[in-house]
């Protein structure tokens, strides 16, 4: 199996560390599944499409009885590869998969996707081939082109300036990477970009119709959640490790974001 592409016929796996650093990307054929991503609930219904840009987002899946799909799982650096030159929609259309992970598809968007599948599903299959991992990367490619299509269509076609798009990417990239465990201000984001905090912020919100802040928030919050949920791991224990400068600091910050504190939550 090629690891930089893995196809399977469950969700099971999705929002665990196995597909960590893999970009999810799943098509609906029966029934329906609950997902809930970045702290809000999405149903997930036969002809939709699914793409997972963060795994750390997701909390929980919850399919239906008989319910189907298939899910490719596309490791990062390839589909970066497999990116389109000097096409920066890439970015305003992974902003809003931050915020909505699901795209309702009419008929003939529904047929192409399926095809998009069945020849990823070949192609990858398909070892033989002289130039295997070109012919590989020339199917995701058109995968990828139809997905910047649909979403045109749901929510129109803006496209960030390329510098902008590249701030964004490599902001999104510091998240991701967990840099938050240690840095929660815009500062020092803004910093290591080459760029002060007010044009950050403001890039976000642009593209995204929310700030800076609310994003690095969201990544820690989430990050907790997971932790709280461990209950080997005591509360002083996830304190040090998100390198808050005290258990009641800690404390306090879980109360404003949650609405309860640590030991509340537990229950």
């Amino acid at each position: 199996m090629n690891g930089e592409v893995i196809i399977e016929d469950t969700l099971e796996r999705l929002g665990t560390e196995a597909t960590s650093g893999y970009i999810a990307h799943a098509y609906g054929y029966e029934g329906t599944c609950e997902v809930v991503f970045n702290d809000n609930r999405f149903l997930f219904e036969a002809g939709d499409c699914l793409i997972i840009i963060s795994n750390k987002l997701v909390e929980r899946v919850t399919p239906s009885e008989g319910f189907r799909c298939k899910v490719i799982y596309i490791a990062a650096r390839f589909l970066e590869m497999c990116t389109p030159e000097h096409n920066n929609y890439y970015m305003t259309g992974t902003m809003s998969l931050y915020r909505n992970p699901v795209m309702r598809l009419i008929s003939e968007e529904q047929e192409m996707c399926e095809a998009d599948f069945r020849e990823v599903e070949r192609r990858l299959r398909h070892t033989s081939h002289h130039f295997y991992q070109e012919a590989l990367m020339s199917v995701v490619r058109t995968l990828f082109l139809d997905f910047y299509d649909f979403h045109a269509r749901l929510y129109g076609c803006m496209e960030v300036p390329f510098q902008g798009g590249l701030i964004l990417a490599r902001f999104f990239a510091m998240l991701e990477s967990g840099a938050y465990r240690e840095h929660r201000e815009v500062a020092y984001y803004a910093s290591e970009l080459c760029v002060v905090p007010k044009y950050l912020s403001e890039l976000c919100y642009k593209v995204s119709g929310l700030s800076a802040n609310y994003w690095i928030r969201r990544f820690t919050v989430q990050e907790i959640k997971k932790l709280l949920n461990d209950r080997s791991l005591s509360i002083a224990r996830i304190s040090e490790r998100l390198h808050f400068s005290s258990p009641s600091y800690f404390n306090r910050y879980v109360r404003k974001n949650l609405g309860v504190s640590p030991l509340d939550y537990r229950r």
